[in-house]
């Protein structure tokens, strides 16, 4: 068995490179295919590219890249919902219940003083902001990384969960294009109300940015 040199490696990257990748993770894992080809074979490396380049046409890198990124996303949004749910359930119910409890005895203090209200809106709103920017610059800097500027996956998808999530916040906008007031304000209806939303705006902060360290592994080849 043979080991694929530096200079081969960057050979069989400006091979691949021309091919309809769209993602990094897909990019890199038929490069590893392409190089354990190689490695496990008496071939020389155009031999080996000019036999693999029939197992991967760009039909079944287009097709690689479609079913990628649906799986992910797939993962993504299953193990997000699961991060949710798993705070009412054991051990997490009792820290939940009682911040609940929490929420439910602060929730006059919290309605009635508004600069405690906005404070906690805007905290509760920069966290998946924060992830959000930080998601976008960190995809860019991995798209520098291989030729071609390619997509990272994880980070694409984390970008528009976490935008979603901020749109959260939003749902006063909402609430005063159902009602047809310009002055309506959701979080003065009542303060448990107030507290509810303050609470589910807790959680998706939290799992959102569990959701940063969450290792998926989408069918690719």
């Amino acid at each position: 068995m043979k080991t694929i040199t530096t200079n081969e490696l960057d050979l069989l990257k400006a091979h691949l490179i021309k091919k309809p990748f769209k993602y990094q993770e897909v990019f890199l894992e038929v490069l590893d295919h392409y190089a354990s080809a190689y490695e496990h074979s008496d071939d020389s490396l155009e031999e080996t590219i000019a036999k693999i380049d029939h197992v991967f046409p760009n039909e079944r890198i287009e097709d690689i890249n479609s079913r990628y990124i649906k799986d992910l996303t797939r993962q993504m949004r299953k193990a997000h919902f699961t991060l949710f749910t798993n705070y009412f359930r054991w051990p997490q119910l009792v820290t939940s219940l009682l911040t609940i409890a929490l929420f439910v005895v602060a929730a006059p203090l919290i309605h009635e003083v508004k600069a405690i209200k906005v404070a906690m809106i805007i905290v509760f709103g920069l966290a998946p902001l924060i992830l959000f920017v930080y998601a976008t610059l960190k995809s860019f800097e991995l798209r520098r990384r291989l030729p071609g500027k390619l997509k990272n996956g994880h980070y694409q998808v984390l970008v528009v969960s976490s935008l979603l999530i901020f749109n959260y916040l939003q749902i006063n906008s909402f609430y005063r294009l159902f009602t047809g007031s310009e002055n309506a304000n959701i979080l003065d209806v009542s303060p448990y109300l107030t507290a509810g939303i303050l609470l589910v705006g807790l959680i998706l902060c939290s799992t959102t940015l569990q959701l940063y360290f969450t290792k998926v592994k989408p069918n690719m080849v």
